[in-house]
This record gives structure tokens, sequence and C-alpha cells, in this order.
């Protein structure tokens, strides 16, 4: 295992290496910076201003020297000033953390989703639940992640605080989850009942009663704790932020920060969670449905090995094989940010500072933001090998 991860390790270092021409190659040839265009475009400038713009900016050399100047510097973890003349690394890393705090969680949630969804979507094939979740899937993967998270900010946030001020429920929203309750309760027994040759209508009858009962068990706990509530009245702050990942100049005990955090992570981890929960249900689904087909896990079964046995050990195990690249590949983009949902609430990560630097065309910028996500997709693909060789131990014997 150990000269398997090595292999990996050595064949990971000239990759970066020729990332790192390539980025330079592109970077510099995306125009002259947006500062100095702005010192030309002044019918007074000076020549000297603009020398010592490109000096601050790096492009007064020639593209060798100029390269080898910034990857040496960006080995030793010296990687410039922006446009602003703040230093690049530090301010990186702020935006690391806001980043991180918004992705890790939302993508944790989506894999661990999407893992179980596609599992039961692939053993339960052709169910109601199965009709269910694929509809939704395709929903929320056909839908752009701007709209969806302009929609989660207006019924999500802008909508709803209003309604959280003072929270009621209507004869009719009662009706429809106890409604909902029975026919989910109903759909569940006889799913669960689907393969079993003796079908008593007193199971479905007790599946529509649950159902019944857990609808009703939330109107009562909601009736009892929250209806005609108005705990929030005196307070003008919303619950659910739309813009921003804290709230400015705030301050309070770590529980009270932990909140903070959580009610501004909301929103915009919800949208990143359908979006990705949608694509790993998809790929899982194909993926078990592919190897529950197999030959070995026909073998097994007639072996006389447990249905549950099968599925985990032969199934699951061998299904996670395809999945992982992809959720490699979606873990390694992590540090590139969520450009898009990053925009619209507000969050200064590292979409944020993506988008700012290529408006500004700041090239030391712009060459730190490639890199550091092409080290991070490099390193999430070594561990991808890692729990492929894990996995499949022919992997590591190849």
């Amino acid at each position: 295992m150990f000269r398997f991860i090595l292999r990996r390790i050595l064949v990971a270092i000239p990759l970066l290496f020729a990332s790192s021409i390539v980025t330079f190659l592109l970077v510099t040839n995306i125009g002259t910076p947006k500062k100095i265009e702005d010192a030309i475009a002044r019918p007074n400038h000076s020549q000297t201003q603009i020398s010592q713009l490109r000096i601050q900016f790096g492009i007064d050399k020639q593209p060798v020297a100029r390269y080898v100047d910034w990857f040496t510097g960006f080995v030793k973890g010296d990687w410039g000033q922006n446009a602003t003349k703040a230093e690049i690394r530090p301010l990186m890393w702020q935006r690391i953390q806001v980043t991180l705090r918004l992705l890790i969680a939302a993508s944790i949630m989506s894999v661990i989703l999407g893992v179980l969804v596609g599992i039961i979507g692939a053993i339960r094939q052709y169910t109601a639940f199965d009709y269910f979740m694929t509809f939704f899937a395709f929903l929320f993967f056909s839908i752009p992640a701007a709209v969806l998270a302009g929609f989660l900010k207006e019924w999500g946030a802008i909508k709803m605080n209003p309604w959280l001020r003072n929270p009621s429920m209507s004869t009719t929203i009662m009706i429809t989850i106890a409604a909902f309750g029975l026919v989910a309760g109903y759909l569940i027994m006889r799913n669960r009942l689907k393969y079993e040759r003796v079908r008593p209508r007193s199971k479905y009858i007790t599946g529509a009663v649950a159902g019944l009962g857990i609808g009703l068990g939330v109107i009562v706990v909601f009736k009892l704790g929250w209806d005609g509530n108005v705990y929030r009245v005196r307070n003008p702050k919303p619950l659910i932020p739309t813009v921003g990942q804290t709230t400015p100049g705030f301050e309070g005990d770590f529980l009270a920060r932990m909140q903070d955090y959580f009610w501004h992570m909301l929103l915009p981890s919800t949208a990143l969670i359908l979006i990705g929960f949608a694509g790993y249900s998809r790929y899982m689904r194909a993926s078990m449905l592919d190897v529950m087909s197999s030959d070995y896990v026909r073998t097994a079964r007639a072996k006389g090995i447990s249905e549950k046995r099968v599925t985990v050990l032969h199934g699951v195990r061998n299904a996670l094989i395809p999945l992982i690249t992809i959720v490699a590949l979606d873990f390694g983009a992590l540090l590139s940010g969520a450009i898009i949902t990053e925009t619209i609430f507000g969050w200064s990560g590292m979409g944020r500072f993506f988008s700012e630097s290529l408006a500004e065309k700041d090239p030391r910028s712009l060459l730190a933001f490639v890199m550091v996500t092409a080290v991070s997709v490099v390193l999430f693909n070594l561990i991808a090998d890692i729990i492929y060789a894990q996995l499949d131990p022919r992997i590591r014997i190849d």
C-alpha cells in the first residue's frame, strides 16, 4: 500500500508542474490589468506611473523570468500583492475559510443523501419512492443554480420571515398535512409488502393509520409549541438572513456565534445540497443497478447469503467505486467556491475572489487561485485512488 501511495505522489508532482505552466500561459494572455488600462485611458497619465504599475503586477519582465519568479515565490509561500496592494496569501486564506464553512457541510450532506437515496431507489426499483425521488432528482438537477438560489431567497426567507414572527397554521394546512401522512403511510407499507406473497389489508390500514398519526403529531406539536408564539415580534432582526456569511458586528459566546453561522448558512447550503444530491443519487442508483445484476451477486445469492449481506458487502461496496471519481472531483473543486451561490447570497468566499480577480484582470490573484484549486484537485484525486485501493485490492496490485 505504501508503494502504491508513493507512486501516485510521484505522478502528482510533474502533473502539478505542468498545471503551473498551463495556468501561467492562460493567465498571462487574459490581457492588461484593468488598473493599468484605466491609467492609460487618463489623458494626464505619466509613463512613470504606468511603469510602476507594471512592476506592481509583475509584468515588466520577460515571460520566462516572470514564470520563474512567480513559481519560486508560490512554492516558498510568497504569492505577492493584488491590485489593492493587499497580500494575496492571507486574503485567500480568509476566503478559503468562508468557502469551506459553506461547502464542506453541504457537500457531505449531499453525498450522504445521494448515496442513501440511490441505494434505496435501486433496491426498490419502480416503486413509489423510486418514482418520487427520480422526479425530484431530475427537477433539482435541471434547475439552474441561480434560479434555485433566488427561489430559496425569496420564498425561504423574504416570504418566510414575517410568518416566523407570528407563526400560525390554518385549517386547510392541517388537513393537507394529515392527508399527506395518511397517503404516505399507505404507500410506504405498500412498498414494503410489494414482494410479499401474502399482503393482508390490515397491514395497509396499519401503515395508513401510522402515517396519519405522524401527521397529527406534527400538528399537535406545532399548535402547542409554536402556534401564536410571538416571541420574535420585538426582535427586528430576520431569523433567516438573505445576505452575508455572518451578522456584521455580532458579538456573543460560542453558542450564539454558531447559531448565527447556522442561520446564514441555511439557504445557500440548502441550494448546494439539493443540486449535489440530485446528481449523486442518479449516479449511485445507476451504479447500484449495474452491480446488483452482475454474475457474482447472483452467485452470492445462490450460495444462500442473506440479502442484507449481499447488498452491503457485494452491492454497495462495488457500486461506490464509480461514484468516488465524481465525488473526488467535486470535493477537489471545493476551494474554487460556488460563484453563483456566493454572489446571490453575498458570501465573500473563493468564488467571489475569482470573479473579482477576473474583473480586475489581476494576474497574481488569478494564478494563486488556479494553483490552489489545482493542488486541491490533485490531492483529492490521490485520496480517491487510496479509497479505490481499499475497496478493490486489484487496483493496488496492478
